[in-house]
């Protein structure tokens, strides 16, 4: 099951790459169904890459992808506290970080990913809303918002 849940991860990530480019339209506050933080630092490239993995893994994420050639990391999702169960996977392109918080579904028998989309309330969805855009904030930069398709 577990090898499952990473090749879905990955087929996301990788197949979520094109997409994650797609940044048009992004908002100062996000709005509804919005999927995305997109983050512009002032470091690009690989610095802002291991910079991200650095946090996530300060954080208590333990890192389950990383590659220094697509600047792409993914995460085992992992629980705590104030959000339960939730992955991130982030790409960087330039001075811009695309993020996107995930959870796994499905049964025994199928397994998938979910991407997190914006929630302003208090429940689980909200928390894990603002878990993400904690990490954004301890990035710094200018945060973002953006919907982006899902597979």
């Amino acid at each position: 099951m577990l090898r499952s849940v990473l090749l879905l991860a990955v087929g996301l990530l990788l197949g979520g790459a094109p997409s994650f480019a797609q940044t048009a339209g992004l908002r100062t506050q996000p709005i509804e169904f919005d999927n995305t933080l997109v983050v512009t630092l002032p470091d690009e490239g690989q610095a802002a890459w291991q910079r991200a993995g650095r946090l996530l893994a300060r954080r208590g994420y333990l890192i389950r992808f990383a590659s220094p050639e697509l600047l792409t990391i993914s995460t085992e999702p992992v629980s705590n506290f104030s959000q339960r169960l939730m992955g991130v996977y982030l790409v960087v392109d330039g001075h811009e970080l695309q993020m996107q918080g995930y959870i796994p579904a499905g049964d025994n028998t199928i397994n998938w990913l979910h991407v997190i989309e914006y929630d302003n309330g208090k429940g689980l969805s909200g928390r894990r809303w603002k878990e993400l855009q904690e990490i954004a904030r301890l990035l710094g930069g200018t945060v973002r918002y953006a919907r982006t398709p899902t597979h």
